[in-house]
């Protein structure tokens, strides 16, 4: 007969694991700080990249959580993460500083009117949640990446650009950023042409490519497909051809400047039908004829047309002598002829009207 004793390892052996299964885990060691102390440190960052200006002067290390919050410029979500940077025109100057791209909620850039000098800064593909950006008035420069649209965030709906020193030609990626809203490419040097893909962008409300360097071309017949745009700026852009037919069916439209081009024909007649347009300026082109306006005529919010410095003929409609919104008229050097409307002397609004190089005969009541 075996002592009882015998099983006793076999049995101690077998309750091992429930054993250990009862003591107390170690918390896990986390080697990444907490995400509130790890904003404030790239916001740090930021600040010693631009030289630790004055004005970021209330940017100063604090152990306690989501201080960085209530940094000036600077807004956050509920977990302490930065969403906004707000940085207009507070006269910061030198390269775009790397750790904004470390922001991974950011929401919201506005770094316009500065003295920031780099090229188009591609840390920002790292922020997967943009959706404004706005790097104007300041002197970014080379050309604007070729795989922006494609780097950028989809959720993207503002891009402003204007007024800086980008070259090269408009990338087609930019026709991938199908939730662009407004987009701002004026008073820069690019060149080539006007890319048919942006036609794609059919959200689009602002589009301003004026001020470039532009090969002569026609705008993109894909344009047609843009009928939510409020303003269309495509001023001195060394556009060639008619104005094209499609404008009359931009509903939407509250601002159309296509000055200073080199267009041809005569205006569309529909233009005079868009309810909301407030703003004709195509002064400085090669248009003929005359202005016709039909029985359909809806454009009575209209402050100011600017059909100055062309070739066109006829008679000043009666219908502008009823526009009491107009604040400019400016007709000046073309083959206009005829007796000027009475009614245009009675604009309760009017503070600009200039005639002179015309055949009007008449006198002005």
């Amino acid at each position: 007969m075996e002592a009882p004793c015998t099983y006793l390892p076999a049995l101690l052996l077998a309750l091992l694991p429930c054993c250990c299964s009862l003591l107390p885990r170690a918390a896990p060691q986390s080697s990444q700080p907490a995400p509130a102390a790890d904003e404030a440190h790239l916001l740090l960052q930021i600040k010693r990249a631009w030289g630790d200006p004055p004005v970021l002067a209330g940017w100063n290390a604090s152990d306690a959580a989501s201080a960085h919050c209530a940094w000036p410029y600077v807004g956050c979500d509920t977990a302490g993460r930065v969403t906004n940077l707000t940085l207009a025109d507070v006269n910061v100057s030198g390269p775009f500083p790397d750790a904004v791209g470390g922001l991974a909620g950011l929401t919201y850039l506005d770094v316009s009117n500065n003295s920031i000098a780099d090229v188009f800064p591609t840390t920002l593909y790292r922020c997967a949640s943009l959706r404004y950006i706005d790097l104007s008035e300041n002197y970014f420069g080379g050309g604007i990446p070729a795989n922006i649209g494609q780097g950028l965030a989809a959720s993207l709906t503002t891009l402003v650009l204007s007024g800086n020193e980008f070259n090269g030609t408009i990338p087609r990626s930019l026709s991938s950023l199908l939730n662009l809203r407004h987009l701002k490419l004026d008073n820069n040097r690019l060149a080539g042409t006007v890319p048919g893909g942006l036609g794609a962008l059919t959200k689009l409300q602002t589009l301003w490519l004026a001020f470039n360097q532009f090969v002569p071309a026609e705008l993109p017949a894909s344009f047609q497909n843009l009928t939510n745009l409020v303003s269309l700026w495509a001023a001195h852009c060394n556009l060639v051809g008619d104005l094209p037919s499609y404008l009359e069916d931009m509903q939407e439209l509250e601002v159309l400047d296509l000055s200073d081009n080199m267009f041809a024909g005569s205006i569309p007649p529909g233009i005079w039908n868009l309810r909301k347009l407030q703003k004709l300026t195509v002064f400085s082109n090669n248009l003929t004829g005359d202005m016709v306006v039909d029985d359909g005529f809806a454009a009575k919010s209209l402050t100011i047309i600017d059909v100055s410095e062309n070739n066109l003929s006829g008679v000043i409609p009666e219908v502008f002598g009823h526009l009491e919104n107009l604040r400019e008229l400016l007709l000046f050097s073309n083959n206009f002829s005829g007796e000027i409307p009475a009614s245009i002397g009675r604009l309760p609004s009017l503070w600009t009207l200039r005639l002179y190089s015309n055949r009007f005969t008449g006198t002005l009541c």
